[in-house]
């Protein structure tokens, strides 16, 4: 289960200590989902398990660990944002914290504060070996998209077809971003820029060589080469992470009902 680090402009837990709470993530959904089996075990007594059971414990134990997660990307001890009701139903959120490795970072539509300007970005996932920029298009089962180099893209669909913006510039964006924050904190981490859209088809006649292109025929087996991977957690992946979260933009108020405050 990736790790929510950021959310929005939300003030986040991982903001004040990094390290340290990633390292207590890990030890509470141990011990959290160790103390859900034992529970469920003494209610069946002497019967074992069944592997269905099992796994749909499973998915009540993460639902349950991603409400924890949206808690922790927006409050800390001190602090809280208000989380937007709709992020607890946002699918892709859910998707991208549920089925990605521990050991993944993810900020999830981070405002950066870039000088004087306010900068949203869509998908950050800091793996141990590199920064994934992400962008999402939206659309159900079948649908079409044909690249472009222009500034949008035709998505064609069943009951007709229309122009959307160009992804391609939303993670060229982020890429700029990330590197310029890296190249001010000594931080050398790979970027790679990926285009998804989950249920549809991509086509491009000339496609960018920069740019990795993921849809419906592929996007399982990227996402199982993704979770597959095993590495911990490494030193300069945290670098990245602290460089980031540093330029993030940050709405909070106290939890003591004090006045509500902004930060930068």
């Amino acid at each position: 289960m990736a790790q929510l680090i950021k959310l929005n402009d939300y003030v986040s837990r991982y903001e004040s200590d990094l390290s340290r709470y990633t390292s207590l993530f890990v030890r509470l959904k141990a011990r959290r989902w160790k103390s859900m089996l034992e529970e469920e075990t003494n209610k069946q007594g002497s019967v074992p398990l069944q592997e269905k059971k099992v796994e749909e414990l499973k998915q009540i134990f993460l639902d349950q660990l991603f409400i924890s997660q949206i808690k922790w990307a927006s409050s800390t001890i001190k602090e809280k944002s208000n989380p937007h009701s709709l992020l607890y139903s946002d699918s892709r959120l859910r998707s991208l914290v549920q089925r990605f490795p521990d050991t993944f970072l993810l900020m999830y539509n981070p405002v950066f504060q870039l000088k004087k300007a306010k900068v949203q970005l869509e998908v950050l996932m800091l793996t141990p070996s590199k920064l994934i920029c992400m962008a999402f298009l939206d659309g159900g089962q079948d649908v079409l998209y044909i690249g472009s180099n222009g500034h949008f893209w035709q998505k064609k669909m069943k009951d007709g077809e229309k122009k959307v913006l160009n992804p391609v510039i939303s993670v060229r964006r982020m890429d700029h971003v990330a590197r310029q924050i890296f190249q001010t904190s000594e931080t050398e981490l790979p970027i790679e820029k990926v285009v998804v859209a989950e249920k549809g088809y991509i086509t491009h006649q000339s496609p960018p060589d920069d740019v990795l292109f993921i849809d419906g025929q592929n996007y399982e087996s990227w996402l199982n080469e993704l979770k597959s991977f095993t590495s911990p957690m490494k030193m300069m992946q945290f670098r990245a992470a602290k460089a980031l979260l540093g330029r993030c933009a940050k709405i909070k108020a106290r939890r003591t009902g004090g006045g509500a405050s902004t930060s930068n």
